[in-house]
């Protein structure tokens, strides 16, 4: 009982903390710490669907690396039969010797060259990979776990957040860009848009809607009792011409 309430704690906290890693880079674009505007319940819904397809491709390349991982053993015998094997090894371990060092550079040097919270996008990465190769080369974690097992979990609990944070910032900057595709909000109260400026719609919590003006990137906080979004910068492939609100952003 007691193994199986830890479990669930730890899949719970690692959900929880990969949603907050989510918003922190998604709101990172706004300056604005949006944990202070959001209740818990929010944090996970706000975050799981925007982020499933980049966790999705993570668990299936973990998955796949698990699969084919060989045991020191097996490298061994591999490295002593001589061969394609032995070339193949080499390769294979050069070649994760490469990407660990560029990860670890990027992310350095990502961490030092930005200023403020922007830091964030070089420190996520850097705790993942020192949390990723402290856990693989510590016996003490990973012995009980089967071999074809450990890089798919370690992965997942290392890089969840890594790549929730990442997926945030993403859609952050594209919420945040007045020339993509998005919808501006009409409505009867504070931040409506007008034909002289056009509140682009971010996202919505609770009862609290924010928008972003198009004449000075102020991002608008408001009650979200009643709103109308209407589609700009989309194409209309059945008319040869665009429709007048969306002209006014481009088509």
């Amino acid at each position: 009982m007691t193994s199986k309430f830890n479990i669930s704690l730890f899949c719970y906290s690692l959900s929880l903390f990969s949603g907050i890693s989510y918003l922190w880079g998604f709101w990172l674009s706004f300056d604005i710490n949006i944990l202070s505007f959001v209740a818990l319940t929010d944090i996970v819904k706000a975050s799981v669907y925007p982020t499933l397809p980049a966790i999705g491709i993570l668990a299936a390349y973990s998955a796949m690396d698990g699969i084919n991982a060989v045991s020191k053993e097996q490298q061994s015998i591999m490295i002593s039969e001589g061969g394609f094997a032995k070339g193949f090894s080499y390769f294979f371990t050069g070649w994760c010797i490469f990407l660990a060092v560029f990860s670890f550079g990027n992310a350095i040097y990502t961490a030092f060259t930005e200023t403020g919270y922007m830091r964030l996008r070089g420190i996520y990465p850097l705790i993942g990979l020192a949390l990723f190769f402290y856990t693989v080369l510590s016996n003490k974690f990973v012995m009980k776990v089967p071999m074809n097992l450990r890089v798919f979990i370690i992965s997942i609990i290392c890089f969840l957040p890594v790549v929730s944070f990442n997926k945030g910032f993403s859609n952050g900057q594209l919420a945040a860009n007045h020339e993509e595709k998005g919808f501006y909000l009409e409505s009867k109260g504070y931040c409506s848009s007008s034909k002289t400026e056009k509140f682009r719609y971010i996202s919505n919590f609770g009862s609290r809607i924010f928008t972003i003006s198009s004449k000075d990137n102020s991002i608008c906080v408001s009650k979200s009792d009643e709103f109308k979004l209407i589609k700009y910068n989309v194409k209309n492939h059945n008319k040869n011409r665009c429709r007048a609100a969306d002209t006014l952003f481009g088509c």
